[in-house]
């Protein structure tokens, strides 16, 4: 899941600009930025005692210090494209060391096994 995010993901433009993308964590110093980390993967479906197939979880941060939401939007959109399904958004949060707002999105995907 890690190269198929990788390749759908990057480079991820927002009007016009290019925004850092990276995986459990980011280090640079843009005021806009997303990071993403997979959950863990559950069984999906169950078949004659086996796991026929599975479903993996990503949530994925947005954090800025101006409005995310174009940002939160179009990883919505490339998302979806991409099969995968789009599950939730969490509270708005803010925060306070940062100066950053905050969102995280939630996508699941089933995956054969």
């Amino acid at each position: 899941m890690e190269e198929e995010l990788n390749k759908i993901l990057n480079p991820l433009e927002v009007d016009n600009e290019i925004i850092p993308i990276e995986h459990l964590r980011y280090s640079g110093s843009s005021k806009k930025y997303v990071v993403w980390t997979m959950l863990p993967e559950e069984p999906g479906l169950i078949g004659n005692d086996e796991c026929l197939c599975s479903v993996s979880q990503v949530d994925i941060d947005v954090y800025s210090v101006e409005n995310y939401l174009n940002i939160s939007n179009r990883i919505k959109e490339i998302m979806i494209q991409n099969n995968w399904i789009w599950t939730g958004d969490s509270e708005e949060m803010f925060e306070e060391d940062t100066k950053f707002y905050h969102r995280t999105s939630t996508f699941e995907k089933e995956r054969i096994i």
